[in-house]
């Protein structure tokens, strides 16, 4: 749907206009009216004007059919009068009431239930509800009534988009301040109709926008927000994200504010590298992602070359960038002689560059430091610290550098005395905060460098058998026989129903032998004893048959027997699982198998569909990727065996569609190179009724 009713209207009806430029029916009249737009018609039946203005007495008097009717009414008025205006043929409305699913009320959330019915049954495009309105700086259309944005504003090319009116402000005032000028600033609201991905998906398109910050609680709709991201990301536009939520009551209070189905945290952060977006950790931050995009195109990544006035700056530098994901490269040999040659004394010329107080008494080289510091061609751009009146004294050769070079240059003045506006001119970048400046930088440096590519369907023929009706699962075998046609290697195992098919299973497999309880009702067996571990003889394996099916029968779950299958020696556990999030769908984790995943916490998370190549980046990530790569002398593991399976995994997921909820191999044992992979345990979980 176009949302040029809505963000570009050109007839504009606010219904519960106020004489009082302060009250939320009389901010936006006030700012419409200031800023020049002419076809503005105030509702009010008591007034016969309303801030000057012919007012109306209710919609139906209205001289034309607007593009877009604000209501400024109660929540229980709300609806009525969004019956009428669609009557009447608007497009459009703006919500600003609350009391609806934010009060995590019934009675709330049954109001916004009806509101989005009704946006269903006509096509209205419905702001909010509960939202502050926005500001179009492009075209001069203030329908908010936050008073942070007014007319006369410069109009920019950078979109704000939130889903937190306050923290809409916030951004925009942090922004204004760094000089960010803005095309649109969009607060969502509620989204009972239209959703963050559809004001996303309308910035990607629009031309006076070449880059987005948005400030994120919960998404609605995952896979419509990677469409408008790769959008983003085809058009070359900067797509700024800051995700709150990370904890576990930053989470809640989250959801309670949004009334949003919740997305895993995890499914966050793989959405958000699979759209390539720049992540910001702070408010701050996210406006620190669109000043630096002011002169993105002397960026292109995080190495970062530090010259500095003091060694300890440098230093604290070099550490900031580290933590924050940059880097300082040492500089070639060539590079560091013509730095000796150029600074007075002895000093650090590696990276950082340590210019030392010497340039008090002389600054003239400076531009040549800063050329030859910006000359390899694995240096993205320099970070210079050269605070208060170090700067003004070397400001012109610091222009001068700036003009000759490709490359930015980023002031750092922790004193605060530079002339922004003149650094602005010359297209330098400026922070008065070490910290600040290397979570920005290293940020938009890896948004520049990130190597984002569509990802590839699934490709298999096979197909699930008929999953069984009422079931909540597959038992074990079943599982791990329904992987097996889609190519991930499996370990056959004899299923038994009697201690005496036992003792013939086991002597006709060999030993030592593992056993396991086979019931769809378990998920995880080693909680309960249900697996048995080493079995050297028949009496062993008989003895385990019988107290597992003891066990089991206590438990009073549906037993299908038991398998016994090769206890196999050597290789590397790991684990690789596929969940479905709320929001995201199908994600994918790989991590050390058994119990290792969730007590070191040392897991990779990735949406489907993945590829093989995919996988094995996924298994490279992990912080225990040593054990695979020859730790200590160790064979190298088969890592391409382990992500073949990997990848086969995400295709049986993919073909088993909607009926399936979970699906897990651990341990996924990977042997020496050119021996193979293989999944020793299967969970299956179904979706059922």
């Amino acid at each position: 749907m176009s949302l040029e009713p809505l963000l570009r209207p050109r007839s504009i009806a606010v219904i519960g206009a106020s004489d009082n430029k302060a009250r939320i029916g009389g901010v936006p009249v006030d700012l419409l009216k200031r800023a020049g737009f002419t076809k503005l018609y105030p509702v009010n039946p008591k007034n016969e004007t309303v801030q000057g203005l012919t007012a109306y007495r209710d919609i139906e008097s209205v001289p034309e059919v607007v593009d877009l009717a604000i209501i400024a009414l109660s929540a229980e008025m709300t609806l009525p009068m969004l019956e009428r205006c669609h009557v009447l043929g608007i497009p459009a409305a703006m919500v600003y009431a609350s009391g609806y699913a934010e009060t995590n009320e019934a009675e709330g959330q049954a109001k916004q239930d009806e509101l989005t019915k009704f946006a269903r049954r006509t096509g209205m495009q419905i702001a909010g509800p509960n939202c502050m309105g926005n500001a179009n700086f492009s075209d001069a259309i203030f329908t908010t009534f936050g008073q942070s944005f007014q007319p006369g504003e410069p109009s920019g090319n950078t979109a704000l988009l939130t889903q937190s009116g306050n923290m809409c402000a916030t951004v925009f005032r942090m922004a204004r301040r760094a000089g960010v000028t803005f095309s649109q600033v969009i607060n969502t609201g509620n989204e009972a109709s239209v959703e963050f991905s559809d004001y996303l998906d309308y910035l990607a398109s629009d031309p006076a926008t070449s880059s987005a910050v948005c400030y994120i609680e919960e998404l609605r709709n995952g896979p419509k927000f990677l469409a408008a991201a790769a959008k983003f990301r085809a058009a070359g536009k900067l797509l700024g994200v800051y995700k709150v939520g990370a904890s576990e009551k930053g989470a809640e209070a989250t959801r309670s504010h949004t009334a949003a189905l919740a997305g895993d945290t995890a499914a966050y952060d793989a959405a958000f590298a699979r759209a390539g977006v720049a992540r910001a950790g702070s408010l701050a931050e996210l406006a620190d992602l669109a000043y630096l995009h002011t002169i993105g195109d002397k960026i292109g990544g995080a190495n970062c070359a530090v010259l500095s006035i003091s060694g300890a700056a440098g230093a604290i530098l070099a550490d900031a960038l580290a933590l924050a994901g940059g880097d300082t490269p040492t500089l070639p040999q060539d590079v560091q002689d013509g730095l000796t040659a150029q600074i007075p004394g002895h000093s650090m010329v590696s990276n950082p560059i340590d210019m030392t107080g010497n340039v008090v008494n002389s600054n003239e080289f400076v531009s040549e430091c800063i050329r030859l510091a910006l000359s390899p061609d694995n240096i993205d751009l320099l970070l210079l610290y050269m605070p208060g009146n170090f700067l003004t004294q070397a400001l012109d050769q610091v222009e001068k550098a700036a003009a000759a070079s490709s490359k930015a240059i980023v002031i750092i003045d922790t004193f605060a005395m530079a002339d922004q506006a003149r650094l602005a001119a010359h297209g330098i970048g400026y922070f008065d905060d070490f910290d600040r400046a290397a979570r920005a930088i290293s940020a938009y440096g890896a948004w520049k460098r990130a190597e984002v590519s569509a990802p590839v369907a699934g490709n298999t023929t096979a197909s699930w058998s008929p999953f069984p009706a009422g079931r909540s699962g597959l038992s074990e075998t079943e599982g791990k026989e329904a992987l097996a046609l889609f190519g991930v290697p499996v370990v056959l195992d004899a299923l038994v129903h009697s201690e005496a098919q036992a003792r013939s299973e086991a002597a006709r497999i060999g030993f030592p032998l593992v056993a396991k309880l086979v019931s769809p009702d378990v998920a995880h067996k080693t909680e309960h004893g249900l697996i048995r571990l080493g079995l050297c003889s028949e009496d062993a394996v008989a003895e385990a048959f019988n107290a597992m099916m003891a066990k089991a029968t206590s438990m009073k779950v549906h037993i299908e027997g038991v398998t016994l299958e090769p206890m196999l020696q050597g290789g590397v556990e790991i684990l690789a699982g596929v969940t479905r999030d709320a929001v995201f769908g199908w994600m994918l984790t790989v991590g050390l198998g058994g119990v290792w995943t969730e007590l070191m916490q040392d897991a990779c998370h990735a949406l489907l569909p993945v590829s093989a190549a995919d996988a094995e980046a996924m298994l490279r990530s992990l912080k225990g990727f040593k054990l695979l790569d020859g730790y200590r002398g160790a064979p190298k593991a088969d890592i391409v065996a382990a992500a073949s399976a990997i990848y086969a995994l995400s295709n049986a997921v993919l073909a088993g569609s909607d009926e399936l909820l979970e699906v897990e191999v651990n341990p996924l044992l990977v042997f020496p190179e050119g021996k193979g992979a293989v999944a020793v345990d299967a969970l299956v979980l179904l979706k059922g009724e």
